[in-house]
C-alpha cells in the first residue's frame, strides 16, 4: 500500500477491471438475478394489553415506594392515567380521546373534530408490521466484449433495482461502460475506460442511529392505530401515550421525495516503449457527479412536540475531481538469476472542484397538489431563503519510486519512496516523505532444502517496514481563519457616528498552521507456506502498526465560544499489534473438487500519548446521555465504554441505608426516604472528586465496562463442486467485543412513554417476588435515574456467526446449451445473510460504525448501536449465460 501514498491512509481496494480479448469473435454475456429481501430480526415489543398492565404495575409501585398509597385521611390513592382513569384497575374507554377519556366508555363518535378533538378507538397496533414488507430487488447486466491482434473492447450497460423493506424506500441505478485498448505501433499502446451512472433513492441510507424508520416503531404506542375512524393520521396527541411521531405517517407525506446522482468517470491512458526495457505509462482520470434533491417538507398534525410548517426545498451540486498519473518503469533480467524492476513516477490530484445551491419555499396552502409547489411568490421574501456554497477545494501532488529486485527468485527485496503535498496544510507542514521497505527470503530454494521438495513446495519468510501519511481531514484549509457575517451579531458602527452601523464579519472556524501530516508506522513480519503439491497453503504475520501525531478535532477550551469551528490538531500516538493466519486447502477425488479457507484475525489496541497531560481523554457521544458514551484516554483502548457498574439492586430499606448514597439523590436517603430505592440499581462506589470511594454515586464512578474491540476475528469460505453443480458458503465471526445498546434508553427503562419491550415485563424486579433472574429496576413511574446514566446493563456481548453468503448452481452441459448458440449457461440460487447465531438483543451484532467516513470522530464511538437497521436475509434467483 505504500506505493498509493496518503490515498492508502484507510486501507486500498484493488478493482481490476473487465476488460475485452483479442478472442476475434464477439462474445454477449448477460447476468442478472432476481430476488427477494426480508428483515430476520426484530424488537420484542409488548402488545396494548402487557403495555397497560406494565404501565398500572408502575403506577402503582410509584405509590407503594413513596408510601403514597393511602391520603392523610387513610383512603386508598389509585393509580391515575389520563385515558384509562384513576381507580384500581385500568378501564379500557371506547375511543382515546386528545384530552384523554378517563376510562369513559361511553364517548360518542359525534363530538369528534379535527385535530382538535380527534377521538381513535383502543387498539393493538404492530408499529413495525405497519411499515416492514417484503421487498422485491433485481439486477441486469448485459456486456458485449470481443478484439484482435490490434485492439480489443467491451460494452457494458446494467439496470439494478432494490425496494427498501421499509415502505415506499428504494434505490435505482442506471449505469453504462465502455473500456477500449489499441496498439496503435509495435511500441505505443493507447486505451481508456468510461462510466456513467444515474442513482435515484429515497430512504437507502444505513446508519446506527436512532433516527430511522425502524425506530419510531418502539418509540410509538400500540394504544393508538395508525389512522382514525374519519381517516386523519392518529398520533402522540393522545395524552398518555408518549411523544412520538407516526412512521407510517411520514413514510406517506415524504414518498415523492428523492435524491438523484449522475455521475461520470473513468480515465484515459497511454503507453510508450522508449527501450525495450524502459516504457513510460501516462494516465488522466475524472470524476464528474452531479446531484439532485427534492424535498418536501409536510405539516406533522398529529405530532405532539410540534405540527410544525410545511416547506419545499430543491437543492443542485456538482463536484469534479482528477487525477493524473505518469511512471517510467524499467524492466531487467541479467544473467538470468538479477531482476530488477524500477518504478518512478508522479501524481497530482484535484478534488472539491465545484459548487451547490438550495432554494426553500414555507407555508403552502396546498400540501397534496405538488403542481403548487413550484409557483412564483412574487417579493414575498419572508416565506423563502436560499444558499449557496463552493465546495473544498483540495489538491495533492506526489513523487514515488520503487524498487523491486530478486535474485534467482530466492533473495527479494523492495523499497519503496514516497513525497506528497496536499493543501490541506499550511506551507512549512505540507509536504511529508513517506518511505518503506521489505525483503523476502525463499528459504525452499535453498540447497539444504531440497529433502523436503516431496511434500513441501514453496515456503517463504518476509520482513517488512513502512511508514505511510494520513492527511485525511473534511476542512480544505484546515491552518486558515474563516469568517462568516450574521445578522444583527456581526453589526459595527464603523464611522463612530452613532447613526448606523455596517454589517461586519466574526470568526466562524479556528485554524491551526502547525497541523501536520498524521504518521503510521508499520512492521510486520510473516511467513508463507504450500506444500502437498498445492493442495496446501498457509499465511502467519504478525505486525505492528504505530500512528503519531494522530489527526483529531481540537476539544473546546474554556475561552473558545461552542458556536465557533475547530481545527484538526495532532492529539498523541495510538498502537495496533496482532497476529493473521489463513489456511487453505484445496483438493479434488473423481468428480468431486472442493476448496476450503479459514482466516484468523487478532489484535490489541493501545492508546500511548494524548497530550502533555496523562489523564487527558477524548469522549465520543451516542444519542440520549447527556455525557460522552465512550472514553479514550492513555493506557487504554480507543472508544471503550464508560459508565456506572452495575452490583446489583437494593434489597430493601435496610440495605439502602446501609449503601452509597444512591445515584440521582439529592441528599442521603432517610427511614423515611429509603424505601424509593428499593429495587432499584446499586452503582458501584468506584471513586469520588479526590480519587477514592467517597460513599457517595455519582459521575466520579465510572470506570471501563466494556470495549469494541474483539479478541479474535475469524471467516470461512467453502468451494463445493460435482460434476456441473457448485456450492459456495462464506460464514464470518467476530468473538469477544462488547456492543451499547442504546434502544435500551426508549424500551428498558421510564425514560420515554412509548412501548416497552418484553424485558420490563420479564425482567424486571419485583416486591415480594423472586428476583434471582432479574436485570431490571422495579417497575416505578417516577424513576427518571436508572437508566439516564450509561450503565452496565446497556453493555452486551456483541459476539456473532453470521453465515453471509451461500450459493448452489448448475452449469448446463454445453452440448445441451450450444444447440441454441450460447457457449455457457449457469443457473444459480443464493441466499445472503441466512443465519446469525448471537446473545445480542439489538437488530444486528454487526452494526455500522456511527457518522462514517474520513476526518471525523467516528472512532471514537465504535460499538454503539443508535437504533440501525435490522439484519435482511436475501434469497435471489440468478442466470448467467454467454454466447
Amino acid at each position: 500500500a505504500a506505493i498509493y501514498g496518503a490515498q492508502a491512509a484507510n486501507g486500498v481496494i484493488l478493482i481490476t477491471t473487465k476488460r475485452g480479448t483479442a478472442s476475434g469473435q464477439p462474445k454477449i454475456n448477460y447476468d442478472a438475478y432476481y430476488g427477494v429481501q426480508k428483515t430476520t430480526s426484530r424488537y420484542d415489543m409488548l402488545n396494548s394489553a402487557d403495555r397497560l398492565a406494565l404501565e398500572w404495575e408502575s403506577l402503582t409501585n410509584a405509590l407503594v415506594l413513596r408510601d403514597a398509597k393511602f391520603d392523610t385521611d387513610g383512603k386508598e390513592v389509585f393509580p391515575y392515567h389520563p385515558q384509562f382513569g384513576n381507580q384500581k384497575d385500568p378501564i379500557i374507554p371506547n375511543y382515546l380521546t386528545i384530552k384523554g377519556a378517563g376510562g369513559n366508555q361511553n364517548l360518542d363518535i359525534k363530538d369528534y373534530s379535527y385535530p382538535d378533538n380527534q377521538m381513535v378507538p383502543y387498539s393493538d397496533t404492530d408499529w413495525w408490521d405497519e411499515i416492514d414488507r417484503t421487498a422485491p430487488i433485481q439486477n441486469h447486466q448485459l456486456t458485449l466484449s470481443g478484439g484482435g491482434a490490434k485492439g480489443k473492447y467491451l460494452m457494458g450497460l446494467n439496470y439494478f433495482d432494490q425496494k427498501g423493506t421499509v415502505v415506499y424506500t428504494y434505490y435505482t441505478r442506471y449505469q453504462t461502460r465502455l473500456n477500449t485498448s489499441f496498439d496503435v505501433r509495435p511500441w505505443l499502446r493507447v486505451g481508456e475506460n468510461l462510466q456513467y451512472t444515474y442513482t435515484k433513492d429515497l430512504g437507502l441510507n444505513v446508519t446506527a442511529t436512532e433516527s430511522t424508520p425502524y425506530s419510531w416503531t418502539y418509540r410509538a404506542s400500540p394504544w393508538v392505530p395508525v389512522k382514525d375512524p374519519m381517516g386523519n393520521w392518529a398520533g402522540s396527541k393522545f395524552s398518555g401515550t408518549g411523544n412520538w411521531q407516526n412512521v407510517v405517517a411520514q413514510q406517506e407525506r415524504n414518498k415523492d421525495n428523492y435524491w438523484s446522482n449522475s455521475r461520470i468517470f473513468g480515465n484515459v491512458w497511454g503507453e510508450a516503449d522508449i527501450l525495450k526495457e524502459l516504457m513510460f505509462r501516462t494516465s488522466f482520470g475524472l470524476d464528474y457527479t452531479n446531484a439532485y434533491s427534492y424535498y418536501i417538507s409536510k405539516k406533522n398534525l398529529e405530532f405532539a412536540e410540534s405540527p410544525g410548517t410545511n416547506h419545499f426545498q430543491e437543492a443542485a451540486s456538482f463536484n469534479f475531481r482528477w487525477v493524473w498519473t505518469n511512471t517510467l518503469t524499467y524492466n531487467k533480467v541479467f544473467g538470468d538469476v538479477h531482476s530488477l524492476n524500477v518504478v518512478a513516477g508522479t501524481e497530482a490530484i484535484r478534488d472539491g472542484l465545484g459548487r451547490g445551491m438550495e432554494a426553500r419555499r414555507y407555508h403552502y396552502l396546498y400540501e397534496d397538489n405538488t403542481n403548487t409547489w413550484i409557483l412564483p411568490m412574487g417579493a414575498n421574501d419572508t416565506q423563502r431563503t436560499n444558499n449557496s456554497w463552493y465546495n473544498g477545494e483540495f489538491a495533492l501532488f506526489g513523487v514515488f519510486t520503487r524498487v523491486d529486485y530478486s535474485f534467482a527468485d530466492k533473495y527479494l527485496i523492495t523499497g519503496i519512496v514516497r513525497r506528497d503535498g496536499v493543501s490541506r496544510f499550511a506551507k512549512k507542514n505540507r509536504y511529508g516523505t513517506f518511505p518503506s521497505m521489505s525483503v523476502g527470503w525463499r528459504i525452499s530454494e535453498e540447497g539444504f532444502m531440497q529433502n523436503t521438495k516431496h511434500w513441501l513446495d514453496d515456503l517463504k519468510l518476509r520482513v517488512g517496514y513502512g511508514l505511510t501519511g494520513n492527511a485525511e481531514i473534511p476542512r480544505a484549509t484546515n491552518f486558515a481563519m474563516l469568517f462568516s457575517t450574521e445578522a444583527d451579531r456581526t453589526n459595527y458602527d464603523l464611522s463612530g457616528s452613532n447613526t448606523g452601523s455596517d454589517l461586519g464579519y466574526k470568526l466562524a472556524t479556528y485554524g491551526n498552521e502547525d497541523t501536520r501530516w498524521e504518521a503510521l508506522k508499520m512492521t510486520n513480519i510473516g511467513v508463507d507456506a504450500t506444500f502437498g503439491k498445492g493442495r496446501f497453503s498457509t499465511t502467519l504475520e504478525f505486525y505492528n502498526k504505530l500512528t503519531t501525531d494522530m489527526l483529531i478535532e481540537a476539544a473546546y477550551s474554556a475561552l473558545a465560544n461552542e458556536e465557533i469551528g475547530r481545527p484538526y490538531i495532532n492529539y498523541g500516538d495510538m498502537r495496533n499489534s496482532g497476529v493473521d493466519f489463513s489456511f487453505n486447502y484445496r483438493d479434488k477425488a473423481g468428480d468431486w473438487a472442493w476448496d476450503v479457507g479459514l482466516n484468523l484475525s487478532a489484535y490489541k489496541n493501545k492508546v500511548l500519548k494524548l497530550s502533555d497531560a496523562d489523564d487527558f481523554a477524548l469522549w465520543g457521544r451516542g444519542d440520549r446521555f447527556d455525557i460522552g458514551e465512550t472514553r479514550t484516554i492513555k493506557g487504554g483502548a480507543i472508544s471503550e465504554f464508560f459508565g456506572l457498574n452495575i452490583l446489583g439492586f437494593y434489597e430493601n430499606e435496610k440495605d439502602v441505608l446501609e449503601s452509597p448514597i444512591p445515584y440521582g439523590a439529592a441528599e442521603a436517603p432517610t427511614a423515611t426516604t429509603a424505601k424509593q430505592w428499593v429495587g432499584k440499581y446499586k452503582f458501584e462506589d468506584v471513586s469520588g472528586p479526590e480519587g477514592k470511594p467517597d460513599g457517595k454515586i455519582t459521575m466520579d464512578d465510572r470506570k471501563v465496562i466494556g470495549s469494541p474491540h474483539p479478541d479474535l476475528m475469524a471467516g470461512l469460505t467453502g468451494t463445493l463442486t460435482y460434476k456441473n453443480w457448485d456450492l459456495t458458503m462464506f460464514w464470518y465471526s467476530t468473538i469477544g467485543n462488547e456492543l451499547l445498546n442504546n434502544t435500551k434508553y426508549f424500551t428498558d427503562f421510564q425514560l420515554f412513554s412509548g412501548n416497552r419491550s418484553t424485558r420490563m415485563r420479564d425482567l424486571s424486579w419485583k416486591l415480594n417476588g423472586d428476583n434471582s433472574k432479574a436485570e431490571l429496576p422495579i417497575l416505578d413511574s417516577k424513576d427518571g435515574q436508572s437508566g439516564v446514566v450509561l450503565n452496565s446493563y446497556y453493555i452486551e456481548d456483541g459476539s456473532f456467526l453470521k453465515l453471509k453468503n451461500l450459493v448452489i448452481g448448475y452449469t448446463l452441459p454445453k452440448k445441451l446449451v450450444q444447440k441454441a448458440t450460447i457457449s455457457n449457461l449457469r443457473v444459480y440460487i443464493q441466499a445472503e445473510n441466512l443465519l446469525t447465531l448471537t446473545k445480542y438483543t439489538g437488530l444486528d451484532p454487526e452494526i455500522t460504525n456511527r457518522d462514517t467516513g474520513a476526518g471525523n470522530r467516528s472512532d471514537l464511538s465504535r460499538g454503539i448501536d443508535g437504533g440501525g437497521w435490522p439484519t435482511t436475509m436475501r434469497l435471489l434467483f440468478g442466470v448467467n449465460f454467454e454466447f
